[in-house]
């Protein structure tokens, strides 16, 4: 029965998505990125926000998977991140000092033969200059192909943009991994940095990572 009812749930979702994206049912909101030695605000991270009709406020845990095995990631996610780039420029035009913007990148997208191309041409289209927006891809789907994560990334990096490993930690990634990705931030996975205070070997497995 609870498999039923979660296999349900997971379909109204879908449905729901195709309709969310022609109805302006989504939003961005952006998370700020601190320095804590200077406590100044040196960046933005996009965050997917999905407000549906009926049902309120649908969590990124539960729509974001269905989105990624629906096929409807890559829609979605260009949308994401057509809508960073262009804040990110309307705060550069009201005088703002520039600040960089974090997009989720999915393994759909990057995989996609034309994706360089695609954020190209969103950064033409929206004049923000290519070094205000920065990739994050999680460490699975760096670590998946690395021969391929690793040209994609390059070109990526020399077209000017930079490039964010999420979730560091969470999987099988290593020192010698790191070594061969053009990476210029880790984001420590949240099961380390949350339990910092728990005890002194979370506190030096998370300082050995920095």
């Amino acid at each position: 029965a609870s498999m039923d009812v979660a296999i349900r749930e997971t379909t109204e979702i879908a449905l729901s998505l195709r309709s969310a994206i022609s109805g302006n049912e989504f939003n961005i909101h952006y998370q700020p990125q601190i320095n804590v030695e200077s406590g100044r605000v040196y960046g933005f991270e996009a965050l997917l926000r999905w407000t549906h009709p009926l049902r309120g406020d649908i969590p990124p845990n539960q729509c974001i998977p269905v989105a990624e095995s629906s096929g409807l990631i890559s829609v979605i996610g260009k949308w994401v991140l057509h809508g960073a780039c262009v804040q990110a420029k309307a705060w550069l035009d009201v005088g703002h000092s520039p600040r960089e913007v974090s997009v989720n990148v999915s393994a759909a997208q990057i995989l996609h033969a034309d994706f360089l191309q695609e954020v190209r041409a969103v950064l033409e289209e929206t004049a923000l200059p290519p070094h205000l927006l920065c990739l994050e891809l999680t460490e699975s789907l760096l670590l998946e192909d690395l021969s391929l994560s690793h040209s994609k990334l390059a070109r990526l990096r020399m077209a000017g943009m930079r490039i964010s490993m999420d979730d560091f930690g969470s999987g099988y990634s290593s020192l010698k991994y790191l070594s061969s990705l053009p990476v210029d931030n880790l984001k420590i996975d949240r099961d380390f940095t949350s339990r910092i205070t728990a005890g002194a070997e979370h506190r030096d497995i998370v300082g050995a990572i920095i």
